[in-house]
Protein backbone atom coordinates (compact mmCIF):
# COMPACT_ATOMS: atom_id res chain seq x y z
CA UNK A 1 0.00 0.00 0.00
CA UNK A 2 2.70 2.44 0.45
CA UNK A 3 4.71 1.71 -2.17
CA UNK A 4 1.55 2.51 -4.30
CA UNK A 5 0.71 5.50 -2.45
CA UNK A 6 4.25 6.79 -3.58
CA UNK A 7 3.97 5.85 -6.82
CA UNK A 8 0.27 7.50 -7.24
CA UNK A 9 2.27 10.90 -5.44
CA UNK A 10 4.90 10.64 -7.95
CA UNK A 11 2.43 10.12 -10.59
CA UNK A 12 0.42 13.34 -10.10
CA UNK A 13 3.35 15.22 -9.73
CA UNK A 14 4.57 14.54 -12.88
CA UNK A 15 1.51 15.53 -14.77
CA UNK A 16 1.38 18.74 -12.80
CA UNK A 17 4.91 19.39 -13.78
CA UNK A 18 4.59 18.97 -16.81
CA UNK A 19 1.08 20.76 -17.17
CA UNK A 20 2.94 23.53 -15.81
CA UNK A 21 5.47 23.55 -18.18
CA UNK A 22 2.77 23.87 -21.00
CA UNK A 23 1.00 26.50 -19.55
CA UNK A 24 4.50 28.86 -19.48
CA UNK A 25 4.67 28.62 -23.02
CA UNK A 26 7.01 27.47 -26.13
CA UNK A 27 8.39 23.57 -25.03
CA UNK A 28 10.06 21.12 -25.45
CA UNK A 29 8.43 18.06 -23.09
CA UNK A 30 9.80 14.90 -22.78
CA UNK A 31 7.89 12.22 -20.64
CA UNK A 32 4.70 13.97 -20.12
CA UNK A 33 1.77 11.76 -18.75
CA UNK A 34 4.00 8.57 -18.36
CA UNK A 35 1.98 5.41 -18.35
CA UNK A 36 4.70 3.82 -15.50
CA UNK A 37 4.63 0.20 -17.13
CA UNK A 38 6.35 -1.60 -14.78
CA UNK A 39 4.57 -0.79 -11.94
CA UNK A 40 1.23 -3.14 -12.32
CA UNK A 41 -1.85 -2.26 -14.33
CA UNK A 42 -2.67 0.93 -15.76
CA UNK A 43 -6.11 1.15 -14.58
CA UNK A 44 -4.95 1.34 -11.23
CA UNK A 45 -3.95 5.11 -11.68
CA UNK A 46 -6.34 7.84 -13.77
CA UNK A 47 -6.84 8.09 -16.95
CA UNK A 48 -4.95 10.74 -18.78
CA UNK A 49 -6.45 12.79 -21.74
CA UNK A 50 -5.67 15.35 -24.19
CA UNK A 51 -8.51 17.09 -26.12
CA UNK A 52 -7.44 18.60 -29.53
CA UNK A 53 -9.73 20.93 -30.72
CA UNK A 54 -10.09 23.03 -34.18
CA UNK A 55 -7.60 20.76 -36.03
CA UNK A 56 -7.56 19.81 -39.69
CA UNK A 57 -7.13 15.76 -40.69
CA UNK A 58 -4.52 14.24 -42.69
CA UNK A 59 -5.46 10.41 -41.81
CA UNK A 60 -2.77 8.69 -43.60
CA UNK A 61 -4.43 6.85 -45.97
CA UNK A 62 -6.42 9.36 -48.34
CA UNK A 63 -5.55 12.43 -50.44
CA UNK A 64 -7.79 14.43 -48.49
CA UNK A 65 -7.41 16.94 -45.79
CA UNK A 66 -10.84 16.71 -42.80
CA UNK A 67 -11.15 20.46 -42.06
CA UNK A 68 -12.05 21.39 -38.35
CA UNK A 69 -12.38 18.40 -36.37
CA UNK A 70 -11.73 17.85 -32.46
CA UNK A 71 -9.97 14.76 -31.44
CA UNK A 72 -10.40 13.15 -27.91
CA UNK A 73 -6.92 11.32 -26.45
CA UNK A 74 -7.42 8.92 -23.59
CA UNK A 75 -4.27 7.22 -22.65
CA UNK A 76 -2.39 6.03 -24.89
CA UNK A 77 -5.14 5.72 -27.51
CA UNK A 78 -7.56 8.18 -29.75
CA UNK A 79 -10.61 7.73 -28.26
CA UNK A 80 -12.75 9.73 -29.95
CA UNK A 81 -12.63 11.67 -33.90
CA UNK A 82 -15.48 14.23 -33.85
CA UNK A 83 -16.36 17.22 -36.56
CA UNK A 84 -18.75 18.62 -33.48
CA UNK A 85 -17.29 19.71 -30.19
CA UNK A 86 -16.28 15.98 -27.69
CA UNK A 87 -17.84 17.22 -23.97
CA UNK A 88 -15.27 14.97 -21.80
CA UNK A 89 -16.30 14.14 -18.01
CA UNK A 90 -12.41 13.87 -16.52
CA UNK A 91 -9.78 16.28 -16.75
CA UNK A 92 -8.10 17.08 -19.86
CA UNK A 93 -5.51 18.72 -21.29
CA UNK A 94 -6.82 20.81 -23.89
CA UNK A 95 -4.94 21.49 -26.79
CA UNK A 96 -6.27 24.63 -29.64
CA UNK A 97 -5.11 23.15 -32.71
CA UNK A 98 -5.36 26.50 -34.25
CA UNK A 99 -6.04 25.25 -37.64
CA UNK A 100 -2.98 23.97 -38.09
CA UNK A 101 -2.84 19.62 -39.55
CA UNK A 102 -3.07 16.98 -37.14
CA UNK A 103 -1.62 14.15 -38.75
CA UNK A 104 0.15 10.44 -37.84
CA UNK A 105 3.35 10.52 -36.49
CA UNK A 106 6.05 9.33 -39.30
CA UNK A 107 7.54 5.80 -39.14
CA UNK A 108 10.84 5.54 -40.79
CA UNK A 109 11.30 1.33 -41.97
CA UNK A 110 14.67 0.86 -42.65
CA UNK A 111 16.59 2.94 -39.59
CA UNK A 112 19.92 2.02 -38.05
CA UNK A 113 19.90 3.59 -34.47
CA UNK A 114 23.01 2.05 -33.52
CA UNK A 115 25.09 2.35 -36.62
CA UNK A 116 26.48 5.87 -35.32
CA UNK A 117 29.64 6.61 -36.96
CA UNK A 118 31.13 4.80 -40.66
CA UNK A 119 31.37 1.20 -39.81
CA UNK A 120 35.50 1.18 -39.72
CA UNK A 121 35.17 3.71 -37.07
CA UNK A 122 32.44 1.46 -34.83
CA UNK A 123 34.54 -0.98 -34.82
CA UNK A 124 38.20 0.51 -33.80
CA UNK A 125 36.87 3.22 -31.92
CA UNK A 126 34.40 2.18 -29.75
CA UNK A 127 32.75 0.32 -27.35
CA UNK A 128 29.51 -0.71 -25.81
CA UNK A 129 29.06 2.35 -23.76
CA UNK A 130 30.38 4.30 -26.89
CA UNK A 131 27.49 3.17 -28.76
CA UNK A 132 24.62 2.83 -25.96
CA UNK A 133 24.92 6.65 -25.11
CA UNK A 134 25.21 8.07 -28.97
CA UNK A 135 22.10 5.68 -30.15
CA UNK A 136 19.78 7.01 -26.97
CA UNK A 137 21.10 10.25 -28.77
CA UNK A 138 20.17 9.30 -32.01
CA UNK A 139 16.64 7.77 -30.86
CA UNK A 140 15.87 11.60 -29.46
CA UNK A 141 16.83 13.66 -32.64
CA UNK A 142 14.54 10.99 -34.46
CA UNK A 143 11.68 11.39 -32.14
CA UNK A 144 11.99 15.04 -32.12
CA UNK A 145 11.96 15.17 -35.96
CA UNK A 146 8.73 14.02 -35.82
CA UNK A 147 9.06 9.95 -36.30
CA UNK A 148 7.17 8.39 -33.62
CA UNK A 149 7.80 4.66 -34.76
CA UNK A 150 11.24 3.37 -36.54
CA UNK A 151 11.96 -0.53 -37.98
CA UNK A 152 15.54 -0.67 -37.17
CA UNK A 153 17.34 -3.19 -40.05
CA UNK A 154 20.37 -3.83 -38.18
CA UNK A 155 22.05 -3.61 -35.36
CA UNK A 156 22.46 -3.52 -31.12
CA UNK A 157 18.97 -2.10 -30.70
CA UNK A 158 17.30 -3.98 -28.65
CA UNK A 159 18.29 -2.85 -24.74
CA UNK A 160 17.37 1.03 -26.35
CA UNK A 161 14.10 -0.02 -27.29
CA UNK A 162 13.80 -1.25 -23.67
CA UNK A 163 14.78 1.74 -22.26
CA UNK A 164 12.58 3.96 -23.93
CA UNK A 165 9.57 1.73 -23.60
CA UNK A 166 10.48 1.76 -19.78
CA UNK A 167 10.79 5.50 -19.82
CA UNK A 168 14.50 5.98 -18.84
CA UNK A 169 15.52 8.07 -22.56
CA UNK A 170 12.97 9.51 -25.48
CA UNK A 171 13.11 7.90 -28.50
CA UNK A 172 10.20 6.30 -31.35
CA UNK A 173 8.87 3.27 -30.83
CA UNK A 174 11.54 0.40 -32.30
CA UNK A 175 10.70 -2.75 -33.94
CA UNK A 176 14.72 -4.18 -33.93
CA UNK A 177 15.99 -6.67 -36.22
CA UNK A 178 18.79 -7.40 -33.54
CA UNK A 179 22.35 -8.75 -35.73
CA UNK A 180 21.53 -8.80 -39.91
CA UNK A 181 22.01 -11.89 -40.27
CA UNK A 182 25.23 -12.67 -43.01
CA UNK A 183 27.31 -15.49 -44.95
CA UNK A 184 30.55 -15.62 -44.69
CA UNK A 185 31.63 -13.00 -48.04
CA UNK A 186 28.26 -11.57 -47.87
CA UNK A 187 26.71 -8.01 -47.65
CA UNK A 188 27.30 -8.36 -43.71
CA UNK A 189 30.36 -9.58 -42.94
CA UNK A 190 33.01 -6.14 -42.58
CA UNK A 191 36.04 -8.14 -41.84
CA UNK A 192 38.58 -6.92 -43.19
CA UNK A 193 41.21 -8.71 -45.61
CA UNK A 194 43.31 -9.63 -43.10
CA UNK A 195 40.30 -10.23 -39.77
CA UNK A 196 40.25 -13.90 -39.12
CA UNK A 197 37.08 -15.76 -39.99
CA UNK A 198 35.23 -16.33 -36.09
CA UNK A 199 34.80 -19.98 -37.00
CA UNK A 200 37.02 -21.47 -39.83
CA UNK A 201 40.29 -19.86 -37.98
CA UNK A 202 39.01 -19.86 -34.06
CA UNK A 203 38.37 -15.90 -34.28
CA UNK A 204 35.66 -16.03 -31.53
CA UNK A 205 36.09 -12.46 -30.40
CA UNK A 206 35.45 -10.72 -33.56
CA UNK A 207 34.44 -7.27 -32.94
CA UNK A 208 31.41 -6.23 -34.86
CA UNK A 209 29.93 -9.66 -34.21
CA UNK A 210 30.56 -9.61 -30.59
CA UNK A 211 29.22 -6.03 -30.73
CA UNK A 212 25.61 -7.39 -32.32
CA UNK A 213 25.61 -5.65 -35.30
CA UNK A 214 25.49 -8.90 -37.46
CA UNK A 215 25.95 -12.93 -37.51
CA UNK A 216 27.95 -14.84 -40.12
CA UNK A 217 26.08 -17.84 -40.54
CA UNK A 218 27.05 -20.64 -42.65
CA UNK A 219 24.80 -24.04 -43.57
CA UNK A 220 21.54 -24.40 -41.70
CA UNK A 221 22.38 -25.26 -38.58
CA UNK A 222 23.98 -21.72 -37.87
CA UNK A 223 21.52 -19.72 -39.68
CA UNK A 224 18.88 -20.91 -36.96
CA UNK A 225 20.58 -20.60 -34.66
CA UNK A 226 21.86 -16.87 -35.35
CA UNK A 227 17.81 -16.29 -36.48
CA UNK A 228 16.60 -18.13 -32.81
CA UNK A 229 19.34 -16.39 -30.98
CA UNK A 230 17.73 -13.27 -32.24
CA UNK A 231 14.39 -13.96 -31.66
CA UNK A 232 15.75 -14.74 -28.30
CA UNK A 233 17.28 -11.47 -27.52
CA UNK A 234 14.08 -9.87 -28.73
CA UNK A 235 13.94 -8.98 -32.46
CA UNK A 236 10.72 -8.38 -34.00
CA UNK A 237 11.41 -9.18 -37.11
CA UNK A 238 14.79 -11.00 -38.83
CA UNK A 239 16.78 -8.70 -41.20
CA UNK A 240 19.27 -11.41 -43.87
CA UNK A 241 21.81 -9.97 -46.10
CA UNK A 242 20.44 -12.04 -49.80
CA UNK A 243 22.70 -10.08 -52.49
CA UNK A 244 25.62 -8.03 -52.64
CA UNK A 245 25.99 -4.49 -51.53
CA UNK A 246 28.37 -1.22 -51.83
CA UNK A 247 28.98 -0.94 -47.79
CA UNK A 248 30.81 -4.01 -48.16
CA UNK A 249 34.37 -4.77 -50.09
CA UNK A 250 34.83 -8.21 -50.19
CA UNK A 251 30.64 -9.44 -52.31
CA UNK A 252 29.76 -8.21 -55.79
CA UNK A 253 26.44 -6.09 -55.96
CA UNK A 254 25.14 -9.11 -57.91
CA UNK A 255 26.25 -12.22 -56.52
CA UNK A 256 23.62 -14.46 -55.22
CA UNK A 257 23.69 -14.59 -51.06
CA UNK A 258 22.52 -17.70 -48.75
CA UNK A 259 20.98 -20.89 -50.80
CA UNK A 260 17.50 -21.27 -51.01
CA UNK A 261 17.27 -23.99 -48.33
CA UNK A 262 19.28 -21.41 -45.65
CA UNK A 263 16.41 -18.82 -46.54
CA UNK A 264 13.66 -20.76 -45.97
CA UNK A 265 15.63 -22.30 -42.84
CA UNK A 266 15.44 -18.40 -41.64
CA UNK A 267 11.64 -17.97 -42.77
CA UNK A 268 10.04 -21.01 -41.36
CA UNK A 269 12.03 -20.02 -37.83
CA UNK A 270 10.74 -16.74 -38.07
CA UNK A 271 7.13 -18.25 -38.73
CA UNK A 272 7.19 -20.53 -35.62
CA UNK A 273 7.69 -17.34 -33.72
CA UNK A 274 4.80 -15.74 -35.58
CA UNK A 275 6.67 -12.96 -36.92
CA UNK A 276 8.45 -12.47 -41.11
CA UNK A 277 12.15 -11.92 -42.58
CA UNK A 278 13.16 -8.82 -44.44
CA UNK A 279 16.06 -9.32 -47.22
CA UNK A 280 18.88 -6.71 -48.33
CA UNK A 281 18.25 -7.27 -52.08
CA UNK A 282 19.19 -5.39 -55.52
CA UNK A 283 18.19 -7.87 -58.23
CA UNK A 284 15.85 -9.65 -60.17
CA UNK A 285 17.46 -13.56 -58.73
CA UNK A 286 17.92 -12.21 -55.52
CA UNK A 287 14.71 -10.65 -54.75
CA UNK A 288 13.22 -14.24 -56.39
CA UNK A 289 15.44 -16.38 -54.76
CA UNK A 290 14.07 -14.59 -51.21
CA UNK A 291 10.29 -14.07 -51.80
CA UNK A 292 10.08 -17.88 -53.43
CA UNK A 293 11.51 -19.25 -50.10
CA UNK A 294 8.59 -17.01 -48.12
CA UNK A 295 10.36 -13.60 -47.38
CA UNK A 296 7.27 -10.79 -47.08
CA UNK A 297 9.72 -7.74 -46.80
CA UNK A 298 12.43 -6.79 -49.04
CA UNK A 299 15.12 -3.87 -48.55
CA UNK A 300 16.33 -1.81 -51.32
CA UNK A 301 15.42 -3.68 -54.98
CA UNK A 302 16.21 -0.83 -57.24
CA UNK A 303 17.30 -2.95 -60.05
CA UNK A 304 14.21 -5.13 -59.86
CA UNK A 305 12.09 -5.93 -63.39
CA UNK A 306 8.57 -6.48 -64.21
CA UNK A 307 8.03 -9.92 -63.84
CA UNK A 308 9.65 -9.68 -60.53
CA UNK A 309 7.50 -6.55 -59.57
CA UNK A 310 4.39 -8.59 -60.57
CA UNK A 311 5.26 -11.04 -57.94
CA UNK A 312 5.94 -8.75 -55.11
CA UNK A 313 2.67 -6.77 -55.71
CA UNK A 314 0.73 -10.34 -56.26
CA UNK A 315 2.31 -11.76 -52.90
CA UNK A 316 1.69 -8.90 -51.13
CA UNK A 317 5.58 -8.28 -50.37
CA UNK A 318 6.26 -4.54 -48.74
CA UNK A 319 9.34 -2.88 -50.48
CA UNK A 320 11.81 -0.43 -48.80
CA UNK A 321 13.72 1.29 -50.47
CA UNK A 322 15.80 4.25 -50.16
CA UNK A 323 15.09 7.03 -53.17
CA UNK A 324 18.09 8.90 -51.92
CA UNK A 325 20.45 5.60 -53.22
CA UNK A 326 19.59 6.28 -57.10
CA UNK A 327 20.27 9.91 -56.32
CA UNK A 328 23.02 12.26 -57.98
CA UNK A 329 23.80 13.18 -54.36
CA UNK A 330 24.53 10.17 -53.60
CA UNK A 331 27.09 9.13 -56.44
CA UNK A 332 28.96 12.80 -56.10
CA UNK A 333 29.06 12.39 -52.60
CA UNK A 334 32.85 13.16 -50.94
CA UNK A 335 31.89 10.32 -48.28
CA UNK A 336 31.57 6.81 -50.15
CA UNK A 337 34.49 4.83 -49.55
CA UNK A 338 36.86 4.28 -52.54
CA UNK A 339 35.32 0.62 -53.19
CA UNK A 340 31.99 1.76 -52.93
CA UNK A 341 31.84 4.52 -55.97
CA UNK A 342 32.05 1.80 -58.55
CA UNK A 343 29.29 -0.17 -57.39
CA UNK A 344 26.73 2.74 -56.87
CA UNK A 345 27.50 3.99 -60.84
CA UNK A 346 26.93 0.57 -61.27
CA UNK A 347 23.38 0.03 -59.58
CA UNK A 348 22.21 3.12 -60.63
CA UNK A 349 22.67 1.92 -64.13
CA UNK A 350 21.32 -1.17 -63.35
CA UNK A 351 18.13 0.88 -61.87
CA UNK A 352 16.85 2.86 -64.32
CA UNK A 353 13.26 1.20 -64.37
CA UNK A 354 12.59 1.05 -60.78
CA UNK A 355 10.27 4.48 -60.47
CA UNK A 356 8.40 3.67 -63.77
CA UNK A 357 7.67 0.07 -62.29
CA UNK A 358 6.23 1.36 -58.91
CA UNK A 359 4.34 4.00 -60.56
CA UNK A 360 2.76 1.28 -63.01
CA UNK A 361 2.24 -1.23 -60.36
CA UNK A 362 1.80 0.18 -56.97
CA UNK A 363 3.79 -2.14 -54.68
CA UNK A 364 3.55 -1.76 -50.89
CA UNK A 365 6.16 1.00 -50.61
CA UNK A 366 7.44 2.03 -47.34
CA UNK A 367 9.38 5.01 -46.23
CA UNK A 368 13.14 4.03 -46.18
CA UNK A 369 15.65 6.27 -45.53
CA UNK A 370 18.93 3.92 -44.82
CA UNK A 371 20.41 6.66 -42.76
CA UNK A 372 23.99 5.48 -40.97
CA UNK A 373 26.49 7.63 -39.37
CA UNK A 374 26.40 10.35 -36.48
CA UNK A 375 23.10 12.43 -35.78
CA UNK A 376 24.01 15.77 -38.36
CA UNK A 377 24.95 12.94 -41.32
CA UNK A 378 21.16 10.94 -40.42
CA UNK A 379 18.97 14.05 -39.65
CA UNK A 380 20.38 15.52 -43.36
CA UNK A 381 19.77 11.96 -45.19
CA UNK A 382 16.07 11.61 -43.75
CA UNK A 383 15.36 15.00 -44.68
CA UNK A 384 16.71 14.78 -47.73
CA UNK A 385 14.87 11.47 -48.64
CA UNK A 386 11.63 13.33 -47.82
CA UNK A 387 12.57 15.84 -50.26
CA UNK A 388 13.65 13.34 -52.75
CA UNK A 389 10.85 11.04 -52.68
CA UNK A 390 8.12 13.74 -52.71
CA UNK A 391 9.70 14.80 -55.70
CA UNK A 392 9.28 11.67 -57.19
CA UNK A 393 6.67 10.34 -56.20
CA UNK A 394 4.73 13.24 -55.06
CA UNK A 395 3.84 14.56 -51.44
CA UNK A 396 0.99 12.21 -50.93
CA UNK A 397 2.43 9.03 -51.95
CA UNK A 398 5.81 9.34 -49.76
CA UNK A 399 3.36 10.94 -46.44
CA UNK A 400 1.08 7.63 -47.00
CA UNK A 401 4.53 5.31 -47.19
CA UNK A 402 5.81 6.84 -44.09
CA UNK A 403 2.44 6.29 -41.90
CA UNK A 404 -0.49 4.41 -42.70
CA UNK A 405 1.94 1.87 -44.82
CA UNK A 406 4.47 1.78 -42.53
CA UNK A 407 2.07 0.80 -39.57
CA UNK A 408 0.79 -2.14 -41.73
CA UNK A 409 4.15 -3.14 -42.22
CA UNK A 410 4.82 -3.08 -38.12
CA UNK A 411 1.27 -5.47 -38.29
CA UNK A 412 3.50 -8.37 -39.96
CA UNK A 413 4.99 -8.49 -36.28
CA UNK A 414 1.83 -10.51 -35.52
CA UNK A 415 2.07 -11.85 -31.77
CA UNK A 416 5.61 -10.35 -31.72
CA UNK A 417 4.00 -6.96 -32.06
CA UNK A 418 5.44 -5.25 -29.02
CA UNK A 419 3.07 -3.28 -29.51
CA UNK A 420 -0.91 -4.57 -29.59
CA UNK A 421 -3.43 -2.26 -28.20
CA UNK A 422 -3.85 -0.16 -31.72
CA UNK A 423 -2.79 0.56 -35.33
CA UNK A 424 0.22 3.08 -36.10
CA UNK A 425 0.42 5.91 -38.90
CA UNK A 426 -3.20 6.33 -38.83
CA UNK A 427 -5.58 8.81 -37.37
CA UNK A 428 -8.72 6.91 -36.17
CA UNK A 429 -10.34 6.07 -33.06
CA UNK A 430 -8.78 3.25 -31.52
CA UNK A 431 -5.61 3.86 -33.00
CA UNK A 432 -2.12 5.05 -31.04
CA UNK A 433 -1.98 8.43 -30.36
CA UNK A 434 1.35 9.13 -32.22
CA UNK A 435 0.48 12.03 -33.24
CA UNK A 436 1.74 15.84 -35.53
CA UNK A 437 0.60 18.93 -35.05
CA UNK A 438 1.97 20.93 -38.46
CA UNK A 439 1.90 24.59 -39.11
CA UNK A 440 0.10 24.25 -42.24
CA UNK A 441 -0.70 21.35 -45.02
CA UNK A 442 2.09 18.88 -45.55
CA UNK A 443 0.67 17.37 -48.54
CA UNK A 444 1.01 20.85 -50.68
CA UNK A 445 4.23 21.60 -48.80
CA UNK A 446 6.61 18.66 -47.65
CA UNK A 447 9.21 20.95 -46.42
CA UNK A 448 6.59 21.51 -43.12
CA UNK A 449 8.09 18.00 -42.10
CA UNK A 450 11.98 19.16 -42.66
CA UNK A 451 12.18 18.14 -46.65
CA UNK A 452 15.24 19.21 -47.80
CA UNK A 453 16.71 19.65 -51.26
CA UNK A 454 20.39 19.76 -50.07
CA UNK A 455 22.31 16.42 -48.17
CA UNK A 456 25.56 16.77 -47.75
CA UNK A 457 25.98 20.48 -48.61
CA UNK A 458 22.97 21.12 -46.27
CA UNK A 459 23.51 23.50 -43.25
CA UNK A 460 23.59 21.50 -39.90
CA UNK A 461 20.21 20.56 -39.27
CA UNK A 462 17.98 22.84 -36.21
CA UNK A 463 14.82 21.87 -34.71
CA UNK A 464 11.71 21.96 -37.09
CA UNK A 465 9.75 24.83 -36.30
CA UNK A 466 6.78 23.86 -38.31
CA UNK A 467 6.32 20.56 -36.20
CA UNK A 468 4.61 22.41 -33.38
CA UNK A 469 3.21 19.34 -31.44
CA UNK A 470 4.91 15.81 -31.44
CA UNK A 471 2.68 13.02 -29.12
CA UNK A 472 3.73 9.42 -28.56
CA UNK A 473 2.26 7.11 -26.88
CA UNK A 474 -0.59 9.22 -25.97
CA UNK A 475 2.00 11.55 -23.96
CA UNK A 476 3.55 15.06 -25.01
CA UNK A 477 7.48 14.72 -26.07
CA UNK A 478 7.24 18.53 -27.99
CA UNK A 479 4.62 21.99 -27.84
CA UNK A 480 5.32 24.72 -29.64
CA UNK A 481 2.45 26.17 -29.15
CA UNK A 482 2.01 28.86 -27.64
CA UNK A 483 -0.82 29.98 -24.97
CA UNK A 484 -2.36 27.13 -26.82
CA UNK A 485 -3.32 24.53 -24.11
CA UNK A 486 -5.76 25.42 -21.19
CA UNK A 487 -6.13 23.86 -18.28
CA UNK A 488 -10.01 22.60 -18.69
Amino acid sequence: MIKRFFHYFNWVSKQAHCLAKHLIGSVVLIGCFCSFPGFGQQAEFPDTAILIENVNIFDGKKDAIKANYHVLIVNQLIKKISDKKIPYQGDALKINGQGFTLMPGLIESHGHLAIVDSLPNLKHHYDWVDIGVRQAAMAKSWLLDGFTTIRDVGGPTMGLKRSIDAGIVPGPRIYPSGAFISQTSGHGDMRERSDRHPYLDGAIDETMQRLGYYYIADGVPQVLAATRNNLRNGATQIKIMAGGGNGSEFDPIDSLQFRPEEIKAIVNAAKDWDTYVTAHVFYPDQINRFIDAGGMSIEHAPAIDELTMKKVVNKGVFVAMQMNGLSKELRDSPFNPPYAKAGIIEIQNDSKNFVKLVKKYRPKMVFATDALGDIDTQMKQRRFELYERARIFGNFETLKSATSVGGELMQLTNRRNPYKLGKLGVVEEGAYADLLIVAGNPLADISLLGANKQWHDAQPPESIDTIKVIIKDGQIIKSRLRNGHAND
